[in-house]
């Protein structure tokens, strides 16, 4: 088998990346003498981008159509904001068949599919802490055992190349598989995998016994490209040239999204009575999810909305952040720790990957004066997953708290019920609760 096998990952809405990678992946394909198959790996959505964010997704999926792709797993961006549902949006979106064999039911993504004689399925993240307080519709399957079913089930159609297209990550301790320990178990299994969700980069790849490992870095800065010829398999990392010219189809395609998308955009949604800023944001929260306190942080933030008529397209300019709007109980003690860690100066300055290098800014409290919690007491504390998860730094493992999270609504959307519903936060006093 000769075969030159591209791959990208966690692209997280770099749109300019996917025009470049068009250009390259297309100028592959015309000029090989030989199958050229370009994958990607997942996480190509992002709220930080604009027609991501106004399609819940879908419009980068169009995007990556427009690039040649053949195949690409599920992330975890999509379904963790929007809910599992959202999925079949994607997959309506996408020239490309969606793959995911670890979770079901499931509507829009495929487990596998086979292209030529490589045959390609996927697995993703399960996060499996978060099913806990959650009824998201479905449920993940075991990892190892579904990919030794599906592999095994491919090469039983005609699979020459077993590829698992991984949104699991290379190295994910906190999870019972990512790539190095399915790799170790699918020797007689699997020939590849393509991977995701840890963002490295692997300039040669990974061998692990039989199997090798390939990832291209994050937000589509390499194009991976894997080399088959025989037995022989050697993979390495391309950087994607500022110079690299984006091709038109993707600009093409981006600029009839844009169209048919102004005028949702334009649609006025409310009125404000002050600026929509971090602190409206916490007063709206609590209101909500009718809570003693509300907690939202200045990073999920990009910009102020003033005080006046609001369009749609004004709050989705300054409110990117997929977070879902959440409650929890809190001592007056974690509380105050929380508070405290919150709002001290090097942690308001640190820039967290999961910000997309914005600082994370102070901490925003509404419902009760920070210096006037009651330690004696309980709280029910409104905020987002941001604040209310220990990923999210607020937070402590040993606190053990349980999260309620209003899903599978985003921030933005939530900002937005209210202004339709005519509720201005801001014209909602704190209540002193705690004082």
């Amino acid at each position: 088998m000769r075969l030159t096998l591209l791959h990208s990952n966690d692209i997280h809405g770099r749109q300019d990346r996917i025009g470049q990678i068009a250009t390259l992946v297309r100028r592959e394909k015309a000029t090989a003498d030989h199958q050229v198959i370009y994958l990607d790996a997942g996480d190509v959505e992002d709220t930080s981008n604009r027609l991501s964010s106004m399609t819940k997704g879908s419009a980068m999926h169009r995007l990556l159509s427009r690039a040649g792709c053949d195949a690409a797993t599920v992330g975890n961006g999509g379904w963790q904001r929007y809910g599992p549902q959202i999925l079949a949006e994607h997959a309506r979106a996408a020239t490309y068949p969606l793959l995911l064999a670890n979770f079901q039911p499931m509507t829009g993504p495929v487990p596998s599919v086979l292209l030529g004689e490589v045959g390609v399925f996927g697995l993703t993240a399960a996060f499996r802490h978060d099913f806990a307080d959650t009824d998201w519709g479905w449920e993940p399957l075991d990892e190892l055992q579904r990919a030794r079913g599906v592999a095994r089930n491919l090469r039983a159609t005609g699979a020459g190349l077993v590829v698992l297209l991984s949104h699991l990550g290379l190295d994910t301790p906190q999870e019972p598989w990512d790539d190095r320990r399915l790799a170790a178990e699918l020797q007689d299994d699997i020939d590849l995998i393509v991977g995701a969700h840890s963002h490295d980069l692997l300039p040669h790849g990974e061998l692990v016994g039989n199997v090798l490992i390939a990832q291209a870095g994050e937000f589509g800065e390499h194009l991976g490209r894997i080399e088959i010829d025989g037995d022989r398999i050697t993979a390495t990392v391309t950087p994607v040239s500022d110079e690299t010219e984006q091709h038109p189809a993707v600009a093409r395609e981006a600029a009839l999204i844009e169209e048919a998308g102004a005028s949702m955009l334009a649609e006025q949604i409310g009125h404000l009575d002050r600026p929509l800023d971090a602190t409206w944001i916490a007063e709206m929260l609590r209101r909500r999810m009718q809570a003693d306190v509300g907690l939202f942080s200045h990073g999920q933030t990009l910009g102020v909305v003033p005080a006046g008529r609001i369009t749609r397209g004004a709050l989705w300019a300054a409110s990117d952040t997929p977070a879902n709007p959440g409650v929890t109980t809190m001592t007056g003690v974690q509380l105050s720790d929380l508070i405290r860690r919150g709002n001290d100066l090097a942690f308001v300055l640190e820039k967290p990957r999961a910000l997309r290098g914005l600082a994370r800014g102070r901490l925003c409290v509404s419902g009760v004066e920070p210096d006037r919690v009651d330690p004696a007491r309980s709280y029910l504390v409104a905020a987002t997953d941001w604040e209310l998860e220990t990923y999210g730094g607020y937070t402590r493992v040993e606190w053990n708290l349980r999260m309620r999270y209003d899903f599978p609504i985003i921030i933005r959307e939530a900002i937005e019920e209210s202004l339709i519903a005519g509720q201005d936060a801001a014209s909602v006093e704190p209540d002193g609760l705690g004082l």
